[in-house]
């Protein structure tokens, strides 16, 4: 695995978590953010466009992440 999926995977399974302790589906973390659950999705699996990122700074906060 190479360094940039592995971080990656970490952003995953860091959200992925979060959510889990939060009681939040990723359907609710969309409509917070006021976009696509598809969007938060791609955001969320560690997709690295600039949208992609925003969304990941932006969840990052609501639910306490430290990416």
């Amino acid at each position: 695995m190479t360094e940039l999926e592995q971080a990656s995977s970490n952003i995953r399974v860091k959200f992925k978590v979060a959510l889990i302790e939060r009681g939040i589906k990723q359907v609710e973390l969309a409509e917070m953010l006021s976009t696509t659950p598809a969007q938060v999705s791609r955001a969320l699996a560690g997709n690295t466009t600039p949208k992609d990122i925003e969304i990941q700074k932006r969840a990052a906060k609501i639910l306490n992440v430290k990416i």
